[in-house]
């Protein structure tokens, strides 16, 4: 049977020579919809973000009839989208060409930060998942694809990149795929500077880091990470963009084969952070598990526990990262974990307060990477040494290669054949939120656990303050009030986001302004104690 075929083109336009949006153009054929069917659809509302603001009347279809009169539609919100529709008046005939202008989102100083899905513009550039922009059929056909770009608005030497390869791409593939793919266009900046079938990092802005030896060091990991995921087809890609608020963050669309990180030029980082960054998204590349019915809760502690995990273990197996650096790295993660208050919180309970305080955004990072730790020491326990962790995510990527759709019933049937019912009481206890301690010998012979009594991050009043711009919710006990913070405080200057949900702040400066009086202060963010795990060398390593 034929296979349906999309003809795409994405065309960046300028508006007083700055990016303002890209023009969307697509051929379908093979293809008919009946009266009233979804032609197309795109999220209002992604994970938190808005996504393309097109005009409800503002995009365009024609048949082999002529004009196709669609009907917009917006959909119910879950938790992760708000989606809009257009659906035909009328069944289609023949060849099908849609036409539309994506705007690129407005942002400043004061955009919070989140994940990098949306069009944005910078100068005369712009980047983008493509979930965010483009309006493309419900379908689940494996297609004949190409995505072209037109660039005669951009300047001179402009290039067009998306996470699959630089310039017009034919792939096999389905609109899915289309719409998780990264996309970049402009006078780009790159490593390596000609392109390279495999490998590349872009970037439109110049950074305050050398991003060379970022390209270089991210090679050099993707490279080893291939060698451990038994990768066949390598080819990943890295788009660099410059925020104009705070924050440092990176973004992953599963099948992507590339993924954005964004930084803010208010801030310094250090090579060794953004590599770190750079280890985490690079493994979100191969084991990712799909959410029951779209809830990421269900997932979320492996698809993150997991890049956690890897980020370092790879690297430091590889001799990459040091016995100091892993030791390092792994108790500032530990730390981040067990000084997380919302960490007893089921992982449902959780996720329903992603998008509205920092700190839960952090609970499957570490409530992961913990659990993940101790599993690998139970699973060689179990069989003597002769299995581990890299069994079962090394199965569950091959059962993905095989087209199957991998879920957590997949990840519990494999650890309970290795470690019989014990694995799903475990399970059940990290995902009601019980504290994830491991056994203190799970890292032997080379390093030793031991029982660490860490002081819980408390910031002292709510953390929706941060987004409001207005202290509120202080306690009255915490160390912020005893520091002189009030509620209805203006916070003029506080810490980046990332800094507080990773819990391994050791002090909070605030610039406040009183009734007309900048004051500024800084205190320790500390709670209660709670019990935790640190590691060190073995005495006999």
């Amino acid at each position: 049977m034929k296979r349906p075929t999309i003809r795409l083109t994405l065309a960046p336009y300028l508006t007083d020579g700055e990016a303002s949006g890209v023009r969307v153009t697509y051929t379908l054929s093979g293809l008919r919809f009946d009266t009233g069917q979804t032609l197309c659809k795109l999220p209002d509302l992604l994970f938190g973000i808005d996504g393309a603001k097109v005009a409800a009347d503002g995009i365009h279809a024609t048949d082999e009839l002529g004009s196709l009169t669609l009907t917009h539609i917006r959909d119910e919100p879950t938790p992760s989208f708000t989606m809009r529709r257009w659906t035909t008046q009328r069944a289609t005939k023949g060849d099908i060409t849609v036409d539309y202008a994506a705007p690129v989102r407005i942002v400043d100083f004061s955009t919070a930060n989140g994940p990098l899905f949306d069009l944005r513009a910078e100068g005369c550039g712009i980047s983008a998942g493509g979930l965010s922009f483009l309006a493309l059929p419900e379908q689940d056909a494996v297609f004949d694809t190409q995505t072209q770009w037109d660039l005669k608005e951009l300047p001179v030497g402009a290039r067009g990149v998306s996470s699959h390869g630089e310039g017009t791409m034919r792939r096999i593939t389905t609109l899915e795929s289309l719409t998780f793919t990264f996309y970049m266009a402009g006078v780009l900046h790159s490593y390596p500077e000609e392109p390279d079938p495999t490998y590349g990092m872009f970037w439109l802005s110049e950074p305050t880091f050398d991003a060379s030896l970022i390209g270089q060091q991210g090679r050099i990991l993707y490279e080893e990470m291939c060698r451990f995921f038994r990768e066949q087809a390598p080819g990943f890609r890295i788009f660099v963009r410059k925020h104009p608020y705070r924050g440092l963050g990176g973004s992953l669309l599963p099948g992507s084969q590339g993924y954005m990180f964004g930084w803010g030029d208010t801030e310094t980082h250090t090579t060794e952070e953004l590599t770190r960054l750079l280890a985490h998204e690079t493994v979100h590349n191969w084991p990712m598990l799909d959410g029951v019915g779209h809830d990421p809760s269900q997932v979320s502690w492996y698809n993150e526990g997991i890049a956690e995990y890897y980020s370092m273990f790879i690297p430091h197996r590889a001799g990459l990262l040091s016995d100091d650096d892993f030791l390092r790295l792994l108790n500032k993660r530990a730390r981040g974990y067990y000084a997380n208050p919302l960490q007893s919180l089921s992982s449902a309970a959780a996720a329903e307060l992603y998008w509205k305080d920092w700190r839960a955004q952090r609970v499957p990072y570490g409530r992961g990477l913990l659990y993940l730790i101790d599993t690998d020491h139970r699973l060689r326990q179990a069989s003597q040494g002769a299995r581990s962790l890299d069994d079962v995510v090394l199965t569950i990527l091959e059962r993905d290669r095989a087209g199957q759709k991998v879920t957590l019933d997949d990840w519990l049937e494999l650890v309970t054949d290795e470690m019989g019912e014990s694995a799903k009481t475990a399970f059940e206890a990290m995902m009601s939120g019980e504290p994830v301690l491991p056994d203190l010998d799970c890292l032997m012979p080379r390093f030793a656990a031991i029982e660490s009594p860490i002081d819980e991050f408390d910031i002292g009043f709510a953390y929706f303050s941060f987004r409001t711009g207005t202290v509120s919710g202080l306690v009255e006990t915490s160390e912020a009030a005893k520091a002189g913070v009030r509620d209805g405080d203006v916070i003029v200057h506080g810490p980046a986001a990332h800094t507080i949900n990773g819990g391994n702040l050791t002090e909070v400066a605030l610039t406040l302004r009183r009734c007309g009086e900048v004051l500024d202060l800084a205190y320790q963010p500390r709670g209660k104690k709670v019990n935790g795990v640190q590691w060190a060398m073995s005495p006999n390593s």
